[in-house]
């Protein structure tokens, strides 16, 4: 083989390896997640309890600032409704969650190579609608929010999540759940 032909396949291997190397390489620091959270509604004033359990589809678009914080936007649509339990009776009113918007700080860290846990805290802007025989009324309140979960690695770009938050809780009324979610790295 003459000098040629070794230069040659040098920068054919060290081509071919870069390439591999490139293709190990972790995602950017963006992702996304969408999953559907099953929400429970409370109400209390003292003596009487309202109950509902509508569900929504949620997304979230996130950003890791470090290893162990990112910042994430979240969005959640109402996908079900559920018939309200008036002290445990129903009451043929529904509650329904229009929608859901907000933003959270998420700070974390890996218990394993496959296992991440997390917190969430943040702020969300809530609209609720009840509804019965034809008339419906609707409401939108902001407070703080938190949760805890898990993500469970199915590759180096994607995992499912599962999580419990902790969507609004103020003057006796609270709504909060648990979700499972499908997340991706890019």
């Amino acid at each position: 083989m003459n000098l040629t032909h070794k230069a040659l396949a040098a920068a054919v291997i060290s081509i071919a390896a870069a390439g591999a190397q490139a293709q190990v390489q972790a995602p950017t620091k963006m992702y996304a997640e969408i999953g559907y959270a099953a929400i429970g509604l409370d109400v209390t004033d003292g003596t009487d309890t309202l109950k509902a359990g509508p569900g929504a589809l949620t997304g979230v678009f996130g950003y890791q600032l470090h290893p162990n914080l990112a910042v994430e936007g979240f969005l959640g649509l109402g996908l079900t409704k559920d018939e309200i339990e008036f002290n445990g009776a129903p009451s043929g009113v529904n509650a329904k969650i229009n929608n859901t918007y907000g933003f959270f700080i998420k700070p974390g860290f890996k218990v394993s190579e496959g296992v991440e846990l997390f917190a969430r805290l943040g702020y969300l802007r809530t609209k609720l609608s009840v509804s019965a025989g034809g008339v419906s009324l609707s409401d939108t309140d902001t407070g703080a929010a938190y949760g805890v979960g898990v993500n469970l690695n199915l590759t180096k770009t994607s995992y499912l999540q599962a999580n419990w938050m902790s969507y609004y809780k103020d003057d006796g009324v609270k709504a909060q759940g648990v979700a499972l979610a499908y997340g991706m790295r890019f």
